[in-house]
């Protein structure tokens, strides 16, 4: 009972100085310095509308609200002050219990604006938000004893503090629905309770909970990481709807915050301090021991001063998690930005352009797959050191995340200029890295120049990533320097990508079947299925166009399957009519196999009652070579289950024999590019003449693929190849066309069985 009334003592001091201390920077920063703002007629004559703005401000969310005796304090007063000034127009303020209440309050009509509020789907119904003028990093909070924390994945199955009612407690149940959340009404709430080991952590602004751990005296918490997956907490001001041209006159009062006004307003309230508590019980132990005074006060000295050390490297390590990668040691995305920022500022000042290089590690998951995590992230670090190895001193380089480096060159019209950098850097990451065992990589960079690309911070990074991706679609290991050209394209493969998506709902897709014919007796023993996009306005699309859009945003997995299901279908309907033993072929994708999409199929085909050999697998000689185990042990267990497996476009590739063993193929395909030239003694017939020689010893089946005429039909025929495929014998057509040929085919036959019994 006694130590708990000396507990609420302190507190309650602890408080009144805290109070002291917000009047007084109130006081102290009630005016600032407004920058001119150009309004326009209807702006101002709104703003004369309205003679005042209703802002809803709850208590409680230091360093950014309070309301201390009735008076508006934090980082929020300050900004309002300002904004005040700019507008030329009150702000007043309507007092809330918390910051439901405050939306509550929008939602009725009973205030204009909220300010310092994150953007959700939700709020979006009934706010339009300016643009961001505060971002805070997301840190979680835990106890001094517990393990650092670098990415969410670690927080799975802990319980994890919240604030209820924040815009990222939803996001949160969203994207990490196996982390456990505990939502509390206060900070101070969730902090005592992980203090009391209650629960794992908290997980808050770094600001809000470092201003929190300051002013309530939890010197057994630390801040023990932070996140690329969350990164910022970034806030604006939230209009309501029906003042809609408010959005658009906060943004330009944004837009001329005095950078100096900014910079003292961020240093009194952003920062994060700390400050020695005084250990009550120790003060007890004084009064009740003054006989060993001068022994406690020798001891609580070095106490003060190991404290202090530990102190100091505490706000070290937080700063250092705040802005720099925890494994390269270099700057993180939010430092780099900062920097990237007041290089964009500069430029007008000082007139100084500069390059962004965008760095993308091209097959760093290949090394991450098959030599394990820990030999990737020695990977990450090696390449780090190689990347800095080629820079200035003057230069920066950051590490955004994953396998991707970012470097601000500065002086660019020096040492050769921007390509002789690129190019360094490619060399020096193409040499093997010794790990366990050697690993190859290589680079795709993208190149924009600032001013002459944009100077819009998001523009220049977009910019750079579109120029890494043409750099990839080049073939990889070189640079690419930023067109105006490839926004586009971007926007090109947006409206592509939200077309797939509707055409998936819509099904708008059809198979398309193209016949495989027996060169011996010229029947349609099989058919390759071919997926074809009737969009509702443009016709048909080219596969070439959506097939790589498919594969690279993994809806190929949902297609392929209806695919495979709807050739199934099919499948069973011409074996029962026309031919036993009919067979079609269905193209797959690593991704197929790779998501477990293909582990069903023989249950499927087994449901719909039908043979696995009815249905052919085509795989690629790339898909073989890869070797991931992911993909050879499903093709091995389609294949114990009864499907057939072709390899396609044999002979583009560098297919072992071993593999051709390994996997029990049981029919070869030839590229059309071997048959398309066939003559007698030709090369290319010479290279068809020792494929199904070495095929037929293996034990496979041939076929050729770009047959387009009789003699090519001829030569193939007479060098012993099984099939043939081509436009010589018909294009892809829809199902109920090929039919047509089936039954074409099924009265030819009955009419020579009649003849010959005739004949007989």
């Amino acid at each position: 009972m006694y130590d708990e009334a000396i507990r609420t003592l302190f507190r309650l001091m602890r408080n009144l100085i805290t109070t002291i201390f917000l009047i007084a920077v109130n006081i102290l920063t009630s005016t600032y310095a407004a920058s001119p703002v150009s309004f326009s007629e209807q702006e101002r004559a709104f703003l004369s509308s309205i003679k005042e703005i209703n802002l809803c401000v709850g208590p409680d969310s230091m360093p950014l609200d309070d309301i201390v005796r009735g008076s508006h304090t934090g980082i929020n007063a300050e900004y309002m002050k300002i904004f005040e000034n700019i507008l030329d127009t009150p702000i007043r303020l309507v007092i809330t219990n918390n910051w439901n209440e405050s939306l509550d309050f929008v939602k009725q009509g009973k205030c204009d604006i909220i300010s310092l509020a994150s953007k959700t789907p939700q709020r979006e119904s009934y706010l339009t938000f300016t643009e961001t003028y505060v971002n805070i990093p997301f840190v979680v909070v835990t106890t001094q004893e517990k393990f650092f924390v670098s990415k969410m994945s670690d927080l799975v199955d802990q319980e994890l503090g919240v604030r209820r009612g924040y815009a990222y407690v939803d996001l949160l149940k969203n994207r990490f629905p196996k982390i456990k959340l505990v939502e509390f009404e206060t900070l101070h709430d969730g902090l005592d309770m992980v203090n009391r080991g209650k629960i794992f952590g908290y997980l808050s602004g770094l600001h809000i909970v470092g201003y929190a751990i300051q002013t309530g005296g939890y010197t057994n918490l630390k801040i023990n990481g932070q996140f690329d997956e969350l990164s910022t907490i970034q806030l604006g001001i939230g209009v309501r709807k029906e003042m809609a041209p408010l959005r658009d006159i906060f943004n330009k009062a944004i837009a001329a915050i005095d950078p100096e006004d900014k910079k003292r307003i961020d240093s009194s309230w952003l920062t994060v301090r700390y400050e020695i508590v005084e250990d009550y019980q120790r003060i007890i132990q004084l009064a009740i021991a003054a006989s060993i005074i001068l022994i406690f006060l020798a001891y609580r000295q070095f106490h003060l001063r190991k404290h202090n050390v530990q102190l100091a490297e505490r706000e070290k390590e937080i700063w250092n998690q705040a802005n720099f990668d925890f494994l390269t040691g270099l700057p993180n995305r939010r430092l780099f930005q900062d920097r990237l920022a007041q290089k964009i500022s500069r430029i007008s000042r000082k007139g100084e352009p500069f390059a962004l290089v965008l760095i993308d590690l091209d097959e760093f998951k290949e090394v991450n797959d098959t030599l394990g995590h820990d030999q990737g992230d020695q990977l990450l670090i090696e390449a780090s050191e190689r990347i800095k190895s080629c820079l200035r001193q003057s230069d920066t380089l950051a590490r955004l995340g994953g396998d991707e480096f970012v470097v601000i060159l500065n002086d660019i019209n020096r040492d050769g200029g921007v390509e002789t950098v690129a190019q360094k850097i490619l060399n020096s990451l193409k040499a093997p890295f010794r790990l366990k065992e050697n690993a190859f990589i290589s680079a795709s960079v993208g190149i924009t120049l600032c001013p002459k690309d944009s100077k819009d911070m998001v523009e220049i990074l977009k910019n750079a990533d579109q120029a890494m991706y043409a750099a990839k679609a080049n073939g990889r290991n070189n640079f690419h320097y930023f067109t105006p050209s490839m926004q586009q394209e971007a926007m090109v493969r947006m409206l592509l990508i939200k077309e797939l998506r509707i055409a998936i709902e819509e099904q708008q897709f059809e198979l398309f079947f193209q016949p495989i014919v027996d060169l011996t007796s010229g029947a349609i023993d099989k058919a390759e299925a071919l997926i074809r996009w009737k969009h509702p306005t443009k016709g048909y699309v080219s596969p070439i166009e959506f097939i790589p859009i498919l594969e690279e945003t993994r809806m190929i997995i949902k297609v392929g399957k209806w695919v495979f299901i709807e050739s199934v279908k099919q499948a069973k309907i011409w074996r029962k009519r026309y031919h036993p033993n009919f067979q079609v072929s269905v193209n797959t994708s690593p991704l197929q196999f790779q998501s477990n999409s293909t582990i069903d199929w023989h249950l499927l085909t087994k449901n719909m009652g039908l043979a696995a050999q009815a249905i052919g697998i085509e795989i690629t000689e790339s898909m073989l070579m890869e070797g991931h185990d992911d993909i050879s042990s499903h093709l091995l267990k389609l294949r114990d289950n009864g499907f057939q497996v072709s390899l396609d476009d044999f002979g583009t590739g560098y297919s072992s024999l071993s593999y051709l063993r390994k996997f029990d193929i049981d029919y070869l395909k030839i590229d059309k590019s071997f048959v398309k030239n066939l003559s007698d003694g030709s090369d290319d017939m010479v290279l068809c003449e020792a494929i199904i020689v070495m095929a037929h010893k293996l034990g496979l089946k041939v076929i050729a693929e770009g047959v387009e005429n009789n003699v090519q039909q001829r030569l193939l025929a007479h060098a012993n190849c099984d099939y043939g495929q081509g436009y010589h014998f018909a294009k892809p057509i829809p199902a109920d066309e090929f039919e047509l040929l089936l039954e074409k085919q099924a009265q030819a036959q009955a009419k020579y069985n009649v003849a010959s019994e005739h004949s007989a």
